[in-house]
Order: C-alpha cells, then structure tokens, then sequence
C-alpha cells in the first residue's frame, strides 16, 4: 500500500482558501460604489456676457463648496473634477480644485453626453465632482441613474449626490448646500 505524502491534506483546504480570497476580492471590487457629486455652477454677475463670471455670492457659494466637499472622503477627498467649458462652471469648482490639487477636465458641450459613461468606466469606485448648467445637469443625473430632476432657473443651491453601486440600484439624494 502507498502512502500519501504529508503535505497532500493540507493541499485541498489551501485551495479552497486561495479560490475563496479571490472570490471575496472580486466581490468587494464587484461592489464598489461611485459616488458623483453634480451641482449647478454657482451664481453670476448680472449683464449681458454671454459666459459671465461669478458674482461675490457666486464666489462665496464655490468657496463653502470647497469647504464642503474637500471633507467629502477622509484622507482622499475627491478623485476627479468635471466643469463644462463656460467659465462660471470652471470659477465654481476651481476653489476645491485648488485645495485637492486636482486638475479640471473641461467637458465640451458635444461630448457632455457621454459623461455619464466615462465617469462609471474611469472613476469607478471613487468620488467624483460635475459643475455643469441647468440644462446638461439633470441630463447627466438620469444618465447615471434613471431619474428625472429639475433645475430652476434661479436654482444655485441644489447638490445631487448619485450614487452608482456596480451591484444594486443607483441612488440620488438632492442636497442643498
């Protein structure tokens, strides 16, 4: 009669725990949640620019913005800033963007569709910031969940948080800030 060596029981249950950490690995990243932060660009100065810059309250609103979001995830922050190509969009983020030491992409109006697709492949799992205008906001919220939302004309307060999970099903809080 031959005899198995020693180390073969231990084989089988070395496996199965390799197999399951790997599984367990792949379902954590499977599960990873993105977490995009989308905002109005913040008020403008009165007149007849047709790319004004922001007021003193605009200026103000992008500063407690910064203040707000810079504390979004401890130790990280935010992964990746977003502004369409008007300078207001780009003045309401750039205070954040200074204080993380994140770059701007600028997101051009014909390419503003495909945000929603570039964000979920690029940025998954991470925090992600849009400052966009009353119009391509509530697109790039339902393009990332499905929902429909609205945005006033005189509306610069509103904060949606979408929360788009690889797993379950998207989630949007609307925020005031």
């Amino acid at each position: 009669m031959r005899r198995r060596p020693f180390f073969f029981p231990l084989v089988l249950p070395v496996l199965l725990f390799i197999a399951l950490v790997a599984a367990a690995a792949w379902l954590f990243d499977a599960r990873a949640t993105t977490v995009v932060f989308v905002v109005r660009h913040a008020e403008v100065e009165a007149g007849n620019d047709p790319d004004p810059p922001l007021s003193v309250e605009g200026r103000e609103r992008a500063a407690h913005l910064a203040t707000m979001l810079s504390k979004a995830r401890p130790v990280r922050g935010l992964d990746a800033i977003f502004a369409s190509e008007f300078r207001r969009a780009h003045q309401t983020v750039t205070p954040l963007s200074e204080t993380l030491a994140l770059p701007v992409n600028v997101v051009p109006s014909a390419t503003w569709a495909d945000l929603a697709k570039r964000i979920t492949r690029e940025h998954r799992g991470e925090y992600v910031l849009v400052a966009g205008n009353p119009n391509n906001v509530p697109q790039l919220v339902h393009a990332l969940s499905g929902e429909t939302v609205t945005v006033a004309e005189d509306d610069y307060s509103t904060m949606f948080v979408v929360f788009v999970p690889q797993v379950s099903k998207t989630k949007v809080v609307s925020l005031k800030y």
